[in-house]
Order: structure tokens, then C-alpha cells, then sequence
């Protein structure tokens, strides 16, 4: 079963942690496995910044997912055992309603007329969905990167029903060298001159193609590339000046980006990556204790020390601060070459999957 879309919130709208409302919403979700009898059996699959629902193949001939390595008949999320779910991201842009979605009011895309949001919006649609779905209770909700901060929130907004989190290469709140190549990557497309005040058609090819190579760039590390890269150059290049392609990197990046900007719309950039500045648990809420004091249940970090975005000293930071709050976190580091998206990567999958499955093994689930 491919992605599938169900409208939420037509009775009554959305309302957003900063006030405003929407009504109705699109959610693009993937199921994978059968919800049990007792519908306590889900695990909720949270993707990072750019990704979607499509989390692996539902089929041999099926396109790739993001996940294939975990996901089916006996893997570490076992789809003969959970019922697994995967929703594109409210504000996104592969099947959820996001600012490229046409306004009910207008008739016209949403554009920068769209709302603007926070994580905790984003999983309160979610939310939303799991209830149209039927399901009562979380096994586990699993992020990476973006989606650790989906995973995290969840702990604090909806504990109730939900049994454990697993969080992947986040930290309790974005460090400022993760703000400031976000700042960097929105201004590259705020300056395209065929952005037109978010207005463009087609897409602001040469701002948003620029903010993925930037966001590459973040995403393995200064080793792989000079393993990988050194300085070769390209078959047939030219080395004149500004040329765009004579060493492999700049190949490698321009690659990124244009094949970045066929498949994602430059107004969800812009939203996402502010979302994901705004987001901090640690801040005091109401009763000045921070957000993340009031999770209790299960919560597995993991970092990776070559992290080149969300800095290993910040994820250490937050384990540091969970602990002295009394949540019961367990927490693992991982050495990999590839950075930030080594969670992502086939190769790395031993590193991982073992602390996941261990995890997730420890959990109680009934049977089907």
C-alpha cells in the first residue's frame, strides 16, 4: 500500500500553538504491518527535514524508502509485529498541506499566506491521524535528525499514549551553528530574484539548489569528502574561473541541488527549517520547569560524534540535562564517518540497529 491521504480537522480546524487556525488539513501517510485487535501495537516514524512517508518498499518492484534496511518481515521494526505509520509532515509537500496546497479561501496556492508553525503543531496533526486510524496506544515513536524533534515532542505533548521514544541526532533545542546554516540556506532562496515574495513559478531554482549544497555540506563530514573528493577534478572540465563543475565536490553539489529542486518546494524550506530554530525543550513553560522535565517515559538518545550539524557536545548536553531532571534516558553514542546522515546510510545500519532492536525488545507488545 502506497501513500494514502485522509483529511482531518473539517469539523473543527486546526489550532496552532501561535494562535491562528486552519481547517481542513491533508495528511499524506504509509502504513506498513497490521494494527493489532487491541490497537496498541503502532510505531509512529518520524523523517527528517526533507524526507516523506516513504519510509521502504511495500513491494519488491516498489521505489526505495529512507528506511529499507529497518523496516519489513523481521528487521528491527518488524512489520510481522508492529503496525508501522509514516505521515509527510504537516507544511511539507509530498502529500500533506503545506504552503504549496491551494488556500479553500482563495482558491490560490497558500504561498507565504501560510501559517507559520512549530514541531508542536506538526505532531498534533499526527496525533489527529492516529486517532482517525484507530489506534489507542504508541509502542515507540522514532526520529531522526528533524525527526527526533517530532519524537521528543511527542514524550512531552502526549505521553499518555505513548509507551517510549527513540530519538536520533537531535538535540533538546538547535545550537546556534544549526540556526546560522539555516538563516544561510533561507536567505539563498529569499534572494533568488525568481522567488517573487514567494510567488515564483516553477521554483527559485538557483536559491533553493544553493541552500541543499549548503545543507550537504552539514550532512557528512570534512573526512568522507576528502576521502571521497580530494581535489579531483572532473573528466572533460574546464578550470576557468566560476566554473561549476571542474572538481568532483563541486559535481557531487551541483548534482544535490538541481536533482534537490524537482522534488521539494522552496516555501516548505522556508517553514521547516524555521521550526526546527524554534524548537526548545528547554525552555520553562508555565510552571518554569523545563518542557522536557515532564517526560517519564522510556526515551533512547542517540548521537553520533562526527555530527556536523547538531553538534555531538549538544546532544551530550541534553543527555546531561535528562538525566539530572530523572527522565529515564538511555544513551549511546556513534562514531561514523558519515556524520549527520549516518543513520540514513546502508553501511552504518550495524551501528545502529542493534541499540534500536535492543530497545524496542525491552517494550512490551501483544500479539496480533
Amino acid at each position: 500500500m502506497t501513500l494514502q491521504q485522509k483529511e482531518l480537522f473539517q469539523k473543527s480546524p486546526l489550532l496552532l500553538e501561535n494562535g491562528e487556525t486552519l481547517s481542513p488539513v491533508l495528511v499524506g501517510y504509509e502504513t506498513y504491518g497490521k494494527l493489532s485487535e487491541s490497537r496498541d501495537n503502532c510505531i509512529l516514524l518520524e523523517h527528517a527535514l526533507t524526507g516523506t512517508a516513504h519510509a521502504a518498499k511495500h513491494y519488491e518492484d516498489d521505489a526505495p524508502g529512507w528506511w529499507d534496511d529497518y523496516i519489513g518481515p523481521g528487521k528491527t521494526i518488524d512489520t510481522d509485529k508492529y503496525f508501522l505509520v509514516c505521515t509527510n509532515v504537516f507544511g511539507g509537500c509530498s502529500g500533506t498541506t503545506g504552503p504549496s496546497s491551494i488556500n479553500p479561501k482563495t482558491g490560490e496556492p497558500f504561498r507565504l499566506q501560510f501559517p507559520g508553525f512549530s514541531i508542536k503543531d506538526i505532531i498534533k496533526v499526527q496525533r489527529e491521524l492516529l486517532e482517525q486510524l484507530g489506534v489507542t496506544r504508541i509502542v515507540s515513536v522514532i526520529g531522526g535528525s528533524m525527526g527526533g524533534m517530532q519524537a521528543t515532542e511527542w514524550a512531552i505533548d502526549y505521553a499518555d499514549i505513548t509507551d517510549s521514544i527513540i530519538n536520533i541526532a537531535s538535540p533538546l533545542a538547535a545550537g546556534p551553528d544549526a540556526i546560522g546554516y539555516n538563516l544561510i540556506m533561507r536567505m539563498a532562496i529569499l534572494n533568488d530574484p525568481d522567488f517573487n515574495g514567494g510567488n515564483y513559478i516553477g521554483q527559485p531554482e538557483g536559491g533553493l539548489a544553493t541552500a541543499r549544497m549548503v545543507g550537504m555540506m552539514t550532512y557528512r563530514t570534512s573526512e568522507l569528502f576528502s576521502k571521497r573528493f580530494e581535489r579531483f577534478t572532473v573528466a572533460e572540465s574546464s578550470p576557468a574561473a566560476f566554473s561549476k563543475e571542474h572538481f568532483q565536490i563541486e559535481s557531487y553539489l551541483q548534482y544535490q541541488g538541481d536533482t534537490f529542486v524537482e522534488r521539494f518546494d522552496a516555501n516548505s524550506y522556508l517553514y521547516l527549517t524555521k521550526a526546527i530554530d524554534l524548537f526548545d525543550v528547554t525552555a520553562p513553560t508555565k510552571d518554569d520547569l523545563p518542557a522536557f522535565a515532564k517526560i517519564k517515559i522510556p526515551y533512547l538518545l542517540i548521537g553520533i560524534t562526527t555530527d556536523q550539524l547538531f553538534r555531538i557536545h549538544d546532544l551530550r548536553r541534553g543527555y546531561a540535562l535528562l538525566k539530572d531532571w530523572d527522565v529515564p534516558v538511555t544513551y549511546h553514542e556513534v562514531a561514523s564517518e558519515y556524520g549527520h546522515d549516518a543513520f540514513l546510510v546502508e553501511k552504518e545500519v550495524p551501528k545502529f540497529e542493534p541499540l534500536i532492536r535492543s530497545f524496542l525488545s525491552n517494550l512490551p507488545v501483544k500479539s496480533i
